[in-house]
């Protein structure tokens, strides 16, 4: 439950106290950790009060722990700084190298910020994170993901994405830095049903049950109101699942694709082609226009990044989206009783 998929810090902290066992896990640089807290079989043989934190090695553990499904006694040797465990009846004995740490307190009591469902969170954490990962450094992601005003949005200089649900309380304001977020999405994938949300000045909490993750505050993000606010030329709405193969057709000659929207006798159109010097894939992008603005014989061009564009429609969960052109941007959204998801990709040219 505790693991970190991604900078990992790969030891597991445990922290005994007499009715009480404490596991987590952190980060190399300790800005993220997840824990957890367990009542042990037995009372623990500790003075009332007293407190005893170690680290031990995080493959250690996951190389043993999935083996045995018997109740274990454990011996931690202060002396020796090892800690041992038997199976039943002293059918086997392994020993582990410890190191014994300062259990770290919370300087202050966490302030509440509101109570949602875990997968509420998690799926608005998801959609806001779609544009943010892998960027060259020239092209660099905002430094956070923002939740506030019930929704979410993060993105990078070429790439915006918002979610906004009346699920998301109002009161739920936090800041998400970018490196924090593969880790968090993980941890809150294995929680279910109500989680708490809490901050101090210096971190946010997430509690759920018995586990709880944390990360320091950090980060900053830009207005995307006015990105999305822009006015557009033209807006369709199209098959997610038959613009998703178009843009895998196109992206078979090149990673940069354009969208040519054409105004004729017949109507408007709009299609879809790679940039690429060895091939052409040229395909329509089938939908049902809601208005064009252009006058008739005019063509508008947009190029597209056609990972980030593949990316977009792989997370819609709806099987239409509203898709909106204009000089500079490509905006797909997608619209539900729960929830609207919005992205903004910018012109390439």
């Amino acid at each position: 439950m505790i693991s970190l998929p991604s900078r990992s810090s790969e030891t597991i902290a445990i922290t005994l106290s007499t009715d009480e066992l404490r596991l987590s896990e952190s980060t190399k640089n300790g800005d993220f950790s997840i824990a957890m807290t367990i009542t042990p079989a037995r009372p623990l043989d500790l003075k009332e009060g007293d407190t005893l934190s170690f680290e031990i090695s995080k493959r250690f553990l996951s190389s043993w722990g999935k083996h045995y499904k018997c109740e274990l006694f454990f011996e931690l040797d202060k002396d020796q700084d090892t800690l041992a465990w038997q199976g039943p009846e002293s059918s086997f004995q392994i020993n582990a190298p410890v190191r014994f740490v300062e259990r770290q307190k919370h300087e202050e009591e966490p302030r509440h910020l509101a109570t949602l469902d875990a997968q509420i969170l998690r799926d608005a954490i998801r959609y806001a994170a779609i544009l943010i990962d892998n960027r060259p450094p020239k092209l660099q992601a905002y430094d956070g993901l923002e939740i506030s005003g019930g929704s979410a949005k993060s993105g990078y200089l070429r790439g915006v994405s918002l979610y906004k649900s009346g699920n998301l309380p109002d009161t739920l304001k936090f800041m998400l830095p970018k490196r924090n977020v593969t880790n968090t999405l993980a941890a809150i994938g294995k929680m279910q049903g109500p989680i708490d949300v809490t901050e101090t000045d210096q971190a946010v909490f997430i509690k759920s049950g018995n586990t709880e993750l944390s990360w320091n505050k950090a980060g900053r993000l830009q207005s995307l109101d006015r990105i999305l606010g822009t006015a557009m030329e033209a807006t369709l709405n199209v098959s997610v699942t038959e613009a998703l193969n178009s843009v895998l057709i196109a992206s078979i000659g090149s990673d940069r694709g354009r969208i040519v929207l054409e105004q004729s006798d017949q109507g408007p159109s709009l299609s879809l082609l790679s940039i690429a010097t060895s091939a052409r894939y040229d395909v329509a992008l089938k939908g049902k226009f809601r208005e064009c603005n252009l006058s008739p014989g005019a063509k508008l061009e947009i190029n597209i990044d056609l990972r980030d564009l593949q990316q977009v429609l792989l997370s819609i969960r709806t099987l239409d989206a509203e898709v909106s052109i204009s000089k500079r941007l490509l905006i797909l959204k997608s619209v539900c009783e729960e929830y609207n998801e919005v992205s903004a990709l910018a012109n390439l040219a």
